[in-house]
């Protein structure tokens, strides 16, 4: 993996150091992208969706906020079956070169993560049955990201992520109908992801 980021990085284009008035970017986008997540100690790959917002702020840096949805199954064995709706919300900085056919950028960002943990039937008969477990959950966090991309003719757009989170894991076990107990344990959610997305230039005057 690092080998293949490392590589990546040695490929994005460094030159014309364009000026301003060339800026190779626009001032403001809407930022659309579709892709895949890679598996992690918890969930196997998943669809992901983000919509981002971008704004120029001084010629070569970009601020971003976006908001991910992403979408797995649990393949660990440590944990309870089930599927795992992650939504993020990040704010990046990017620094980008390039000219108006391609541009490489880099950045990187902290994001806030929130979870919804859902079982499986089979998941919840069980952890209710034999450990009276009736709730499990992830609590929010907040992680980093770490971005590599390239954009083709100014609205197009190929992106490599590598993002980690530590949320807590919490299983809470109701003793009688006003008694609980709740134990959280730390679990590391870190993967990489791809996509590819399309860029509308706002224009606000």
């Amino acid at each position: 993996m690092h080998a293949w980021l490392t590589a990546c990085w040695l490929c994005l284009p460094a030159y014309p150091l364009n000026p301003v008035w060339q800026d190779t970017m626009a001032s403001s986008n809407l930022h659309v992208t579709v892709g895949l997540s890679g598996p992690n100690n918890l969930v196997g790959s998943g669809p992901e969706l983000t919509g981002k917002y971008e704004l120029r702020v001084v010629h070569p840096v970009v601020v971003r906020a976006a908001f991910d949805y992403r979408f797995g199954k649990v393949t660990s064995r440590t944990f309870p079956r089930g599927h795992l709706h992650s939504l993020a919300a990040s704010m990046d900085v990017l620094y980008y070169r390039g000219t108006r056919k391609l541009t490489g950028y880099m950045g990187v960002g902290v994001m806030r993560t929130f979870h919804q943990y859902k079982l499986s039937q089979a998941a919840a008969d069980s952890l209710l049955r034999y450990h009276q477990v009736r709730e499990v959950g992830f609590r929010p966090t907040v992680g980093f990201r770490i971005t590599m991309g390239l954009r083709f003719q100014r609205d197009v757009s190929l992106e490599i992520g590598v993002s980690e989170a530590r949320p807590k894991l919490q299983f809470i076990r109701w003793l009688d109908g006003a008694t609980y107990t709740v134990k959280a344990h730390r679990v590391r959610l870190s993967d990489a992801r791809i996509t590819l997305g399309y860029l509308w230039p706002l224009r606000f005057f």
